[in-house]
């Protein structure tokens, strides 16, 4: 069963704030996306301390929130147009990465994916969304190392990262930092 309940709470700083309970989440986590607050919560949390949890942290996301750009408004044409640059390039370059540092994986899929710039499946299959042919090429690198070291530590546990770095040349936490200041 599909579990996911929400309330829409107004604060006169921050404006609107999504409050929802997630059957997966086991802690209050607070997301800003497009100018819009979000708390996610566990099921057995409350929306009034989830209300108490986004108070706390005011201060910080007022200040997010007015340092935040806007995402720009992205034509069909556009998207069709990434998707064709995508396409051309992203298979090999997974293909030469993978490689590159001895990766395996089963199949690549290009996706129109705004939530995550890629994933990977217990079956090795890669998805990579089209909206990384607008970062530059050390960061598309970053991610599809990341989905590749997937293939290996199906986790985001401490030999996952140490893989990561190893395959990052020690740069995976700077790179990781700095993805994050992006958005698809």
């Amino acid at each position: 069963m599909f579990l996911k309940m929400q309330k829409i709470w107004e604060d006169k700083e921050l404006g609107k704030v999504i409050l929802k309970k997630h059957r997966n989440s086991k802690r209050y986590t607070i997301r800003i996306r497009s100018d819009v607050v979000s708390v996610t919560l566990p099921v057995w949390g409350s929306y009034k301390e989830a209300i108490q949890f986004v108070q706390q942290h005011k201060q910080t996301l007022f200040s997010k929130l007015k340092t935040t750009q806007p995402k720009p408004v992205i034509s069909e044409q556009e998207i069709r147009e990434l998707r064709m640059k995508a396409l051309e390039f992203l298979p090999g370059r997974l293909h030469v990465l993978a490689s590159l540092h001895g990766f395996s994986y089963s199949s690549v899929k290009i996706s129109k994916s705004k939530s995550r710039w890629g994933s990977c499946s217990s079956k090795k299959n890669i998805s990579l969304s089209l909206y990384l042919m607008a970062l530059p090429l050390y960061l598309i690198d970053y991610v599809v190392l990341h989905e590749l070291c997937h293939t290996i530590e199906m986790n985001h546990g401490i030999k996952f990262w140490e893989l990561l770095d190893k395959v990052c040349n020690g740069k995976a936490k700077t790179l990781r930092k700095e993805l994050k200041t992006y958005h698809p």
